[in-house]
Formats: C-alpha cells, sequence, structure tokens
C-alpha cells in the first residue's frame, strides 16, 4: 500500500531581495507522531528481540549520544545516517573577535544514509485538506504555520536558489 506525503503551503519573504514579492512554498505536514515505546513495539514484531530490550537499547543510544555530542563527536549510524551538533551565533567583523558570548544556542541535525536518501526520492505527493465541522473539505488560509516546538525555527526554502 502506498502511502502518500501530505504537505500545505507557507508564505515567505525573499530576505535576500526584500522588494521582490512574497512567494508561497511547500511545506511537510506531518500525519502524527510515534513515540519510543510505539517504535519499540513496531521493531518487536519485525525481529526476535522483545519490546524491553528494545526500549532499554534505544534509552541507552540517547544518553550515548548526549555524551558524544557533548564531546564534539559526530554521531554515524551505518546506513540510517549521521546525527551533528551545528552552532548559531551572532556574526562579527573581525575573526579574533569571535568568542563564547556570541553563541546564542546548539542543534543536532540529521544527514540520512543512503537508503534514507533513496526512499525519499520515491515520495507521492498530496496537497492536505483538513475536513471542517460539517466534513467537507477546505484549503484554509494559514500562512504561517506554528512552529516545530522542537526546533525553535521553520526550516525555510533557501531564497539564494
Amino acid at each position: 500500500m502506498a502511502k502518500v506525503f501530505s504537505f500545505t503551503s507557507v508564505l515567505r519573504k525573499n530576505m535576500m531581495e526584500k522588494d521582490k514579492p512574497d512567494l508561497y512554498y511547500a511545506l511537510a505536514k506531518s500525519s502524527g507522531e510515534i513515540d519510543i515505546d510505539e517504535m519499540a513495539e513496531r521493531i518487536q514484531r519485525s525481529s526476535t528481540v522483545n519490546w524491553a530490550d528494545v526500549v532499554c537499547v534505544l534509552r541507552a543510544l540517547q544518553t550515548e549520544m548526549i555524551d558524544s555530542f557533548k564531546k564534539g563527536e559526530i554521531v554515524r549510524l551505518g546506513n540510517i545516517g549521521s546525527f551533528y551538533v551545528t552552532l548559531r551565533s551572532n556574526g562579527v567583523l573581525v575573526q579574533k573577535d569571535v568568542k563564547e558570548g556570541l553563541i546564542k544556542g546548539a542543534r543536532v541535525r540529521f544527514r540520512p544514509g543512503k537508503e534514507i536518501k533513496d526512499a525519499l526520492k520515491t515520495l507521492d505527493f498530496s496537497k492536505y485538506k483538513p475536513e471542517n465541522s460539517e466534513g467537507d473539505k477546505t484549503d484554509p488560509e494559514n500562512p504561517k504555520p506554528k512552529p516545530d516546538p522542537d526546533d525553535g525555527d521553520e526550516e525555510a526554502p533557501d531564497p539564494t536558489v
């Protein structure tokens, strides 16, 4: 059974050319989320490992990833991909002026492996149409969706492309 990936639209300013009109871009629409218990249940069903062992390994992986990030290490998980830390900071004109105080925060980023990249190339897309209270489908004019609370900022298309 083929799964279709839903998207909506969002209005964005072109920060490189502010005199140009705002443009609408496709924005991924999640269809829910999965927690560690459900992930462990799914892994248990497709393997010979029991649920408790899977949960234990996933929690240990989290702990080890945190320790690795604190050491400045990239976490490579074979064909799954790699996780690494990036920094957000203010800019300065002179290199020697780059100091700890300029850093606003850190984020974890994921770079997928080949199998995941290839799987994303095969996605089918469909515009998201929520159902209103009467049951008919509508296309809401909501140019600014709520940002992901875990991310802090929304992903925006590169305006220079």
